[in-house]
């Protein structure tokens, strides 16, 4: 469930940043509409979750539907700012940049996920082995990430102490 939300984080953290666009230009109407496009789609989605999926995944289907919900309130806020600023929302930079984010994520966490299932094929299950799993995985997962950012020459990664 909690990976279902994770992937729901960067479309809802990219539409909270659009909707600063309407604040600017003093309208408040639009992200309200915005918000009420986002909940009818989580709440159509949610409610497919519940009937369609076997009850031991339907609220993992629901934290889905809540990622799904705000990758397209994403996109029609891009959409309407982009109209509203008369087509210079963009130029494919930030496009670009999440597209290289995503990528990098991908594959740090499969390296994450590689080292914590081998982690507990070695050490088998209870909690010093699931202690050691989540700490292989953490490391992998954040190792590959920066390894690959940099590769990628994503340029925020400047900004973190002691990574430039």
């Amino acid at each position: 469930m909690l990976q279902a939300f994770g992937l729901g984080l960067i479309p809802f953290s990219a539409q909270y940043l659009l909707l600063r666009g309407f604040y600017a230009f003093e309208d408040t109407r639009t992200p309200f509409f915005m918000a009420v496009w986002i909940s009818a789609v989580n709440i159509a989605l949610a409610t497919a979750c519940h009937v369609l999926l076997p009850a031991r995944w339907s609220v993992t289907g629901m934290a889905g539907a809540y990622a799904l919900s705000y990758f397209a309130g994403l996109a029609l806020t891009a959409r309407l700012l982009r109209r509203r600023t008369g087509g210079r929302l963009d130029d494919g930079a930030v496009r670009r940049t999440y597209l290289r984010l995503l990528f990098a994520a991908a594959l740090a966490a499969a390296a994450g996920w590689t080292a914590a299932h081998a982690c507990t094929t070695v050490l088998g299950s209870g909690t010093w082995a699931t202690v050691g799993a989540l700490a292989a995985g953490t490391l992998a997962l954040a190792l590959a990430f920066v390894a690959l950012a940099r590769l990628l020459r994503i340029e925020e990664l400047r900004s973190l102490p002691g990574l430039r």
